[in-house]
This record gives C-alpha cells, sequence and structure tokens, in this order.
C-alpha cells in the first residue's frame, strides 16, 4: 500500500513540474513576427493640378539594414538616394498621350500602395483609395473635355515573387483630375498594354495582353484583346470582339 502512494504521489509531482516548466523544445518554437512594415510617405510631387499636392504612400519590400559603425550623414545619404516616389516624365511606360507621367522607378524595391491628395488652400487631405493597391505609374491627361488620371495598377502578385510590379497584371484606374470618383477599366487577369483615343466619340480602346496559357507571365505569344470604353463615363470597358467571334477566328 505505501508503495502504491508513494507511486502515486512522484506520478503527480511529475505531472505538475511538466506542466510549470514546458520542455526546451516549446521554449525555442519563435513567436510569430508581428511588427508592421513602417509606412513610408514620400515628398510632395507638383503634378500641375490646381492647388493640389500629391504624396506616395507604401513600404519598402526589403528595408536597409543600418550599421551600427556608420555615421548619420552616411546613412541619411544612402536614404536619400533611395526614396519612395513618382519620378516625371522618365518614358519607361510612355503614355503616348498624356501631358505629364509619373511612374515608380523602384517598384523591385518600393510597393507605392496609395497616393495622399493635400488640398494647399483648404489644408484637406484625402487619399486615392481607403484599402490597399499597388501603383506602379500615373498619367495626368488634360486633352480630354473632363481632365483625367489615369493609373497602371497591380492587385494580384500571380507569380508568387512577393512583390508586386509590371510581372504581374497590370490594370487601368482612372480618376478625374483631383483623385476621386476612382474606377477600374480592365479586369484583374488582363496585362494593360495601350489604349487609343477617338476624339469625335469621346471613345478609348484600351488593347490588353490575355495570359492564355496560364504560366503565370505576360509575353508576345499571348492572345490580346481590346475594350472600349467613354472617356466621359469611365467604368470597366466592354469586349468588342465576342469570344465566339475569337473561337472562330481561332481555328480557321
Amino acid at each position: 500500500m505505501k508503495l502504491f502512494l508513494f507511486t502515486l504521489l512522484l506520478s503527480v509531482a511529475i505531472f505538475f513540474n511538466s506542466c510549470q516548466n514546458p520542455t526546451k523544445k516549446e521554449q525555442d518554437i519563435p513567436k510569430p513576427n508581428t511588427k508592421k512594415a513602417a509606412l513610408i510617405i514620400g515628398n510632395p510631387l507638383d503634378c500641375g493640378i490646381e492647388n493640389i499636392s500629391l504624396f506616395p504612400v507604401g513600404t519598402n519590400y526589403k528595408p536597409q539594414v543600418i550599421e551600427g559603425d556608420r555615421s548619420v550623414a552616411e546613412n541619411v545619404l544612402d536614404m536619400a538616394k533611395t526614396t519612395l516616389t513618382f519620378s516625371s516624365n522618365s518614358g519607361r511606360f510612355s503614355d503616348r498621350l498624356a501631358e505629364k507621367e509619373y511612374i515608380n522607378g523602384n517598384e523591385n524595391e518600393f510597393d507605392i500602395r496609395n497616393i495622399l491628395f493635400y488640398d494647399l488652400k483648404t489644408g484637406g487631405t484625402y487619399p486615392l483609395v481607403t484599402d490597399t493597391i499597388h501603383i506602379l505609374s500615373f498619367a495626368i491627361h488634360n486633352e480630354f473635355p473632363s481632365p483625367k488620371i489615369f493609373y497602371r495598377v497591380v492587385k494580384k502578385d500571380i507569380n508568387k515573387d512577393s512583390v508586386y510590379n509590371s510581372k504581374d497584371p497590370v490594370m487601368l484606374f482612372i480618376s478625374d483630375i483631383f483623385g476621386k470618383n476612382l474606377v477600374q477599366a480592365t479586369p484583374d487577369n488582363e496585362q494593360f498594354l495601350d489604349y487609343f483615343y477617338y476624339p469625335d466619340t469621346q471613345k478609348i480602346l484600351i488593347k490588353s495582353a490575355i495570359d492564355a496559357d496560364d504560366d503565370k507571365e505576360f509575353t508576345s505569344s499571348d492572345e490580346t484583346n481590346f475594350r472600349d470604353m467613354n472617356i466621359r463615363d469611365p467604368k470597366m470597358g466592354r469586349d468588342i470582339f465576342s469570344k465566339s467571334l475569337k473561337d472562330s477566328l481561332r481555328s480557321k
């Protein structure tokens, strides 16, 4: 009987000790990193919009590690060299009709997720979107009867490289000149390529690429598509060639 009670007490002691002292393996399990990426607000841009300054907003894909033995001046100089911003008139995307175009020249380093519009007269500030998108460029269009801003936007990381850039499906978004009434003009799964403007009818034809072979890449071998839209009433473009028509042409 004594042996039974001793064994029982020993088992209980071992049980409570194991609960109070987790194993080394359990202690070594790393806790998830809940630290959010630093929000970067770039320098103001004067894009020729009356009384309005634009601020790009985003994060750094690969934040630079600051070396402890470097001087403050060296670190500040490095930060100045690589800044989240839109560059003017670089010609990379070459919006042919735009009066002014601004692109994210470091799209593999900086993720520009929004634009803040600041009214210099009233002091009011408002964002382009209330959620998150990834803006590769925007262009000012004063040639339309009602001026517009065209945006090249990415929403899906289709190739799973953790970077939202021009290798992913690029969509055309359109807002008024003050960044309001934003609408999406091309689908999420197509690559916006170009557009053609017809002043007499106030229509634009939007050219895009379709990843027909589903290889998560957009190349010259992919199919192209055209949509039309009235620039006075921006909305999702309408396919001008039906699927049945394209299928009939493809089979011949």
